[in-house]
């Protein structure tokens, strides 16, 4: 797996993966370090959490990988909304259609030069810069919740959240009227296969609500018969 940070005050960052041999995935990420990005590789993915894979602006998967690039990328495409690149070895039609219905925005097979791998990188940032005003922040008067930073401000000062606490505030105030159970929030916090209980989301709720309280602020309500939802309500400050 590969991230990359486009050096420029744009910053672009990219998550490339894979379950190649060491030698192509240095090869992918010298291409990109020398086109300006920044990258972090991950040669191997064995379990999905869906925290891996938020704040880039583009992820390439490979499907040959110890966890199937296609399961990968049907678990977390309805949470991820950047573009999704495979790169494979196999050129057979199902395994291409297989990507696309999962949710792959473009395919790339190896072998391939290092121009059509740029122009295509390109093609897609190109597309999500035009994009861009989609709604990644999410005003709530005092509070603000800004997806691309992962961080929350209360009256422009920012709370400190774990990734995964960031991952329950965003998803809540990102679907502000629905009510989530614990099985559904526990389900995005998880995806795939876990041991961690249920209970551990209550936990975070906890945690959450503690750290809003500092600001005299309650962003969850709890509701009749079990779950959540978005709702700010004043509180007392310790």
């Amino acid at each position: 797996m590969k991230s990359s940070r486009r050096k420029s005050t744009e910053s672009t960052r990219l998550l490339p993966s894979g379950g190649c041999p060491t030698c192509y995935c240095n090869l992918r990420k010298n291409i990109l370090n020398l086109s300006e990005y920044e990258v972090t590789t991950r040669s191997s993915i064995n379990e999905i959490n869906l925290c891996d894979f938020i704040g880039f602006d583009l992820i390439l998967l490979d499907i040959m990988m110890p966890l199937n690039g296609l399961d990968i990328c049907r678990q977390i495409r309805s949470e991820i909304n950047v573009p999704i690149i495979f790169i494979t070895a196999k050129d057979m039609e199902e395994d291409l259609v297989d990507g696309i219905e999962v949710g792959a925005d473009d395919y790339i097979t190896k072998p391939f030069t290092v121009k059509e791998f740029l122009a295509r990188v390109k093609m897609h940032l190109r597309r999500e810069d035009r994009n861009k005003d989609k709604k990644n922040i999410f005003d709530f008067d005092k509070v603000k919740v800004d997806i691309d930073l992962q961080s929350v401000f209360i009256e422009k000062k920012k709370v400190k959240l774990t990734k995964r606490e960031f991952l329950i505030v965003s998803t809540l105030a990102s679907h502000s009227n629905k009510v989530f159970s614990i099985e559904e929030i526990y389900n995005r916090v998880y995806p795939g296969s876990s041991d961690t209980q249920f209970r551990s989301i209550s936990e975070y709720i906890y945690q959450i609500r503690n750290k809003f309280k500092a600001y005299g602020i309650n962003p969850f309500e709890t509701m009749r018969g079990g779950g959540y939802r978005w709702n700010i309500q004043s509180v007392s400050a310790d």
